[in-house]
């Protein structure tokens, strides 16, 4: 996609304590003051770009950093307007032109902050990827997706924003039946395959998951977590706690003759809820849901998926790829699926094989509780983490995307990416899992300010799908969007009218074609 004269601007449920807030939602959201994004890269056939969204009504002042395998380079400090968004090219400064880069961004008050790349990845593997930053350090981080089997390439990236090294160790879980476990000659009999590295202070570490003794052909989820080199994630008596990191994952694929690539921020916490407002099924579209059992016993799941309601504004009426009309789904339905997984197991759902969702928009809520106890209402003992991944043609072309899931439900939600112009569409996809109808006001905010506002209502149990193109005065700019449910007062509880974000583009960007998505910010 070329985004010619314009500055370029880019990029379909998060993780509890960094997207997703924690305690009750404030009575004004305004995002985040802190952002860290562990995943970058300026070199070869790559650009990068960093997106950040103020949606509030002062203006804000950013300082970002950036972090290399061996340096930091110097701060570059930005004003943003009220009710904006501004955009970012890290190919484009100074010692920055071929690179590996984790970025920080630190802002005089809440902004939210987003990273999207374009890429010819060697092979032919041309696409885009996107994610939303994490707020906050965490000594572990949960990544569901991964696979290197084929022509799939994984990659964990890892940030140590701090000013000491830290020691991290990575456990490798797949699934019961596949070649990483047994096949690793120096832990034969483990429930996964852990490797131990060192990070410098203020660097970005990089981890190819294919060259992993045991990995080299299965589907993988990671634990990444900060430790002592004496084995906690604490120091011994006496000693300093052990710093917290970041990590993300990236992937680069053939699939089925579609080349390209995605990625998604990590999970600082399992959780027993999980929410993915995405998905697609009909056309060239494959939907895929995974979920990692981090736990030492048996854990059952429970998904189910939601479709467009009828009168709701719709499932996409139009393929981006293909002008076509697609079938309407049947109003309201929701079908659902339950699952075991074995202990420290990674299991993936197939979503186009389900009968009843082989054609539709699909948005999809995940619960799990242990095996042992018969229900899922009410748990929470074995929480799991949960991803998503689609993959799609355009012709002889394609790409896929990849989001972490969203843990909660919240009043408002923040979407700093979003672009109209060119060889660009951008959807909006919003989840209304509750019994009960919501009304939704969207702020659809450009770099120049003046933000645009319209309204919309979300069906129960259904998802919602805006085109942002085919808004008047949004057909040719960047964009950032912010959600906001209205007249909460009317409902007795936060749990009747929370909802759940995310943002979807297609495009075509200096001719790769392609697609990216990524969960919004919910608080």
């Amino acid at each position: 996609m070329a985004r010619k004269t314009l500055a370029f601007l880019i990029s379909t449920l998060f993780v509890s304590s960094m997207l997703f807030a924690t305690g009750p939602p404030p009575a004004q959201a305004c995002g985040s003051q802190n952002w860290y994004l562990p995943e970058g890269y300026t070199g070869g056939n790559f650009d990068t770009y960093v997106l950040i969204q103020n949606p509030n009504d002062s203006s804000a002042e950013a300082t970002v950093r950036f972090l290399t395998d061996n340096q930091i380079t110097d701060p570059l400090v930005i004003d943003i307007a009220p009710n904006s968004r501004y955009t970012v090219k890290v190919d484009d400064r100074p010692g920055l032109s071929s690179a590996n880069v984790s970025t920080m961004v630190e802002a005089t008050h809440g902004v939210v902050v987003e990273r999207a790349m374009y890429f010819n990845y060697p092979g032919g593997k041309a696409g885009g990827s996107n994610s939303i930053g994490a707020r906050q350090t965490s000594r572990t981080w949960y990544l569901a997706e991964g696979y290197t089997g084929g022509d799939f390439d994984t990659y964990i990236l890892v940030m140590n924003p701090n000013q000491v090294g830290v020691h991290i160790r990575v456990k490798f879980i797949t699934p019961k039946d596949a070649g990483g476990r047994g096949a690793n000659a120096t832990e034969p009999q483990t429930d996964f395959i852990t490797k131990e590295y060192d990070v410098s202070p203020m660097r970005r570490f990089t981890i190819h998951a294919d060259e992993v003794p045991g990995l080299e052909n299965t589907e993988v989820s990671a634990i990444v977590e900060s430790v002592s080199k004496t084995g906690g994630s604490r120091g011994g008596k006496g000693s300093e706690e052990v710093p917290g990191i970041i990590a993300e994952r990236a992937m680069y694929f053939s699939y089925m003759g579609i080349n390209g690539g995605h990625c998604s921020i990590g999970a600082p916490s399992a959780s027993n809820t999980w929410y993915l407002p995405e998905g697609r099924t009909a056309g060239e579209y494959d939907t895929y849901v995974m979920v990692m059992n981090p736990n030492s016993t048996s854990t059952k799941v429970k998904t189910t998926f939601m479709v467009p309601a009828a009168g709701s504004g719709g499932g996409r009426s139009v393929n981006p790829y293909n002008p076509q009309p697609q079938p309407a789904p049947e109003p309201d339905e929701t079908i659902t699926k339950e699952y075991t997984l074995e202990p420290y197991e990674r299991h993936t759902i197939a979503v186009d094989k389900i009968e009843g969702l082989e054609a539709t928009d699909i948005a999809t809520m995940v619960q799990s509780w242990s095996a042992g106890e018969g229900s899922g209402s009410g748990s929470s003992c074995n929480p799991v983490v949960v991803e998503r991944s689609m993959y799609f043609s355009r012709g002889n072309n394609g790409d896929g995307h990849n989001t972490i899931g969203a843990t909660g439900k919240y009043e408002y939600w923040f979407m700093a990416e979003g672009y109209t112009a060119g060889g660009f569409d951008t959807w909006i996809l919003v989840q209304n899992p509750n019994a009960r109808e919501v009304e939704v006001r969207a702020t659809f905010m450009k770099p120049e300010g003046e933000p645009i506002i319209k309204e919309y209502t979300v069906k129960q149990a259904s998802r919602l799908t805006i085109l942002v193109d085919e808004i008047p005065g949004l057909e040719s700019t960047e964009v950032s969007t912010k959600l906001q449910v209205l007249n909460p007062d009317e409902y007795s509880t936060a749990c009747e009218y929370g909802i759940i974000a995310e943002r979807a583009m297609y495009f075509e960007y200096n001719g790769f074609v392609g697609g990216h998505c990524s969960l919004g910010v919910g608080e």
